[in-house]
């Protein structure tokens, strides 16, 4: 005879009036604030106090619908949520007749990208870099979209002449073309313009470009536009995503999305009086109102500072490493830093993200040359990880495409 247990019983032991709330967290908030003190392998920005917006978390908020339509519902932060995505159209070069809305984080965003591109070129081929963000390949798959990967090169780079061979072999279908606007790894960045030559060349004319700027689409959205690189949707991107907790710092996964052709399809429903435009019916309206206070307390000078620091404080890291014989390198305009990955007791005590025989360092804000210090005190005289994909040779990078605006380390000149 099977022994049974009684229901209440059983989830009262498992997560509720049984459990030791004060115990479990407070072991969390010890375990997230050491964490904090070592986490320099994953862009999560710690620079900022939400603390203000406490008491808004007491308080239940849903976007219902579309960003741009009222609702039944009063209790969201719709009003909120179109001043962030103005800034963001405004800071973005978005043309007239934009559409916006706010985003669980990047894959959301890649997702309203294919969606849209899908709903304009159904039987469109999808093609992303070898160096893109895993979740272009798995958004593709989900929505029964063909894909291919094209080659990176060897700093995370689209390889374009791969990249048009491709195009000549599809181009009588159309195309939808992730281009990584600060890849995972290395924080490549796939130039949106090239991409478009790309397409001009073999007479493609049904595209869609969705720029995938989780990591880096802020922070390289501050500096001028000739000194940066080409992704925009002024740059021939027909949407793009933008990650809020990587670079601007939101204790939760959050993001925007932009596209140039507005919404897509939509219907009203009538009981709740708004328009269904969205990927989600009920949204988060705890995002928008903290997207709206970073950029309203931080501002966009002080956004440009923080840039220009994690970019200082990332050549400063290239330096020491290499000053210990570290192999160690970064792109132009990159917080993330390249090196051969540690011992297995750094490389976990640091939370360094690594993949075949490299691993990164991203110094968003927050991140200190102190803790870079700590680091490389650590590594000095520790050998390598050494594995089948690593050749212990350092890329050859491309200089800055505005030499004047950045020195040889790659530092912001004032």
């Amino acid at each position: 005879m099977t022994a049974t247990t009684e229901p209440d019983a059983t989830l009262n032991g498992a997560t509720g009036q049984n459990a030791d709330v004060e115990r479990v967290l407070t072991d969390l908030a010890a375990r997230l604030d050491t964490d904090a003190e070592t986490n320099v392998g994953f862009p999560a920005t710690l620079a900022l106090d939400y603390g203000r917006l406490l008491p808004f978390f007491n308080r239940f908020i849903n976007n219902l619908g579309d960003p741009f339509a009222e609702s039944a519902y009063p209790r969201h932060t719709k009003h909120l949520e179109r001043e962030v995505l103005g800034w963001f159209a405004a800071l973005l070069r978005a043309p007239a007749g934009w559409w916006g809305v706010t985003t669980a984080g990047g894959t959301e965003g890649i997702e309203y990208g294919l969606v849209h591109a899908r709903t304009r070129y159904p039987d469109a081929l999808v093609i992303h870099s070898a160096a893109a963000h895993y979740s272009a390949a798995k958004v593709s798959r989900h929505l029964n979209l063909p894909a291919i990967a094209v080659r990176a090169n060897r700093r995370g780079e689209l390889d374009f002449a791969d990249l048009r061979d491709v195009i000549r072999a599809h181009r009588h279908r159309p195309l939808i073309i992730v281009a990584t606007i600060g890849t995972t790894m290395t924080e490549a960045v796939d130039q949106v313009s090239d991409i478009r030559a790309a397409l001009a060349d073999h007479a493609v004319t049904r595209a869609w470009v969705h720029a995938d700027a989780a990591l880096s689409g802020l922070p390289l959205a501050v500096l001028p536009p000739g000194s940066r690189p080409s992704f925009d949707l002024a740059d021939g991107a027909d949407s793009i995503s933008i990650s809020a907790h990587k670079f601007l710092g939101l204790p939760f996964p959050a993001g925007v999305y932009l596209t140039s052709h507005g919404p897509g399809g939509s219907s009203t429903v009538d009981y709740i009086a708004t328009v269904d435009s969205t990927l989600a019916g009920s949204r988060n309206g705890h995002a928008p109102l903290l997207i709206w206070y970073a950029i309203n307390t931080v501002g966009l000078d002080g956004l440009r500072a923080r840039a220009h620091e994690s970019w200082r404080v990332a050549a400063y890291t290239v330096q020491r490493l290499q000053g210990i014989g570290w192999n160690a390198w970064r792109h132009p305009h990159a917080m993330t830093v390249v090196l051969d990955t540690p011992p297995a007791d750094i490389a976990t005590r640091w939370r360094l993200a690594s993949s075949n025989g490299q691993s990164h360092i991203i110094t968003v804000p927050g991140v200190t040359t102190a803790q870079i210090d700590k680091l490389v005190t650590q590594l000095a005289g520790r050998m390598p990880q050494r594995h089948a994909g690593n050749t212990g040779e350092w890329p050859v990078l491309p200089t800055p495409r505005n030499p004047a605006y950045h020195d040889a380390e790659g530092n912001h000149r004032h």
